[in-house]
């Protein structure tokens, strides 16, 4: 196909843009609210998984050892333990380690804690074991039981499942809405541009019978649905960046994300929005273009 040939295709999508301006408006508003409600979906999901992932990090096992294990006893053990998959972080703390981290957390009280000292602390060794994953848990449990020094493990084992179900359940309803949003984008531009090939489905069934190919009637309205796609996945990242950035701003100067909201931090807006502004970028263009093919297939059959 020659150059001019692409080049009147793409002028006359671009004139059906302003030429159906009323329509186009209301295809690049809907597809606008569509995709800016899926970025600020988008974002929760990605600060609840990050959120989720800084939960599942602090998964500890203790193992308490049992009372005069040697020194070659504890050796044994962090050889072994350095073998494990799935391991994070791990130390050995003393007994005289764990009395003074004892005194310290009392903090104002600890005086209460005078009367313990090296002969009587009544404190054990043990092995502080930090897991990468909640789901690695139960197999460190396993291999720490082969250990005839362990006396006792503990960790908590709902809190670990509750991790792992939130965690679940956050991405499979976050694809779920990703779908739903998706579709809905879909159907609107697809009506949209219905409208348009209707109103001018004579001049398509002329130009199949004067010998004009499908793809030289079907280009112009790809590259209309096209841009109606890109406009409202621009507009709608420029809105939802914004509405982040004035959400984070609230927050800070609420304090909320300081203290014991920490572990809640939100991740700041340039480490999510080139993410957001791809997947705008890619289901506008595909929408667009989808909804453009699905809308022609009727009136090509001449």
């Amino acid at each position: 196909m020659k150059l001019r040939t692409w080049n009147d295709m793409l002028k006359q999508g671009f004139r059906n843009v302003f030429r159906n301006r009323v329509m186009s408006l209301a295809s690049v508003s809907a597809t606008t609210a569509a995709l800016f409600v899926l970025g600020l979906i988008l974002a929760v999901i990605m600060n609840l998984n990050n959120m989720v992932a800084g939960l599942e990090s602090k998964v500890e096992v203790t193992v308490f050892l049992k009372k005069g294990i040697q020194g070659k006893d504890v050796q044994a053990m962090e050889m072994q333990i350095e073998k494990w998959d799935g391991i994070e972080n791990w130390k050995f703390v003393s007994r005289a380690d764990a009395l003074e981290t004892w005194r310290d957390e009392w903090g104002d009280k600890k005086d209460l804690l005078e009367g313990y000292n090296a002969e009587n602390n009544p404190l054990p060794d043990s092995f502080e074991i930090q897991v990468k994953k909640p789901e690695y848990v139960e197999r460190v449990v396993k291999s720490v039981e082969d250990f005839h020094a362990a006396e006792k493990i503990q960790y908590s084992k709902d809190v670990v499942d509750s991790i792992t179900s939130i965690a679940n359940i956050t991405r499979m309803i976050g694809m779920i809405i990703v779908v739903l949003l998706c579709v809905m984008a879909m159907v609107i531009i697809h009506n949209t541009i219905r409208i348009s090939v209707f109103s001018r489905h004579r001049e398509i069934n002329i130009m199949k019978y004067i010998g004009a190919t499908d793809w030289y009637i079907r280009w112009p309205f790809l590259v209309e649905g096209l841009t109606l796609g890109l406009l409202g996945a621009l507009i709608s990242g420029g809105l939802t960046a914004g509405v982040y950035n004035v959400l984070m701003s609230r927050l800070g100067d609420h304090g909320v994300q300081n203290g014991l909201f920490s572990m809640f931090r939100m991740l700041p807006l340039r480490s999510i929005l080139p993410w957001i502004l791809g997947l705008f970028v890619l289901v506008g263009s595909i929408v667009g273009i989808a909804a453009s093919m699905l809308s022609l297939r009727k009136h090509l059959r001449v």
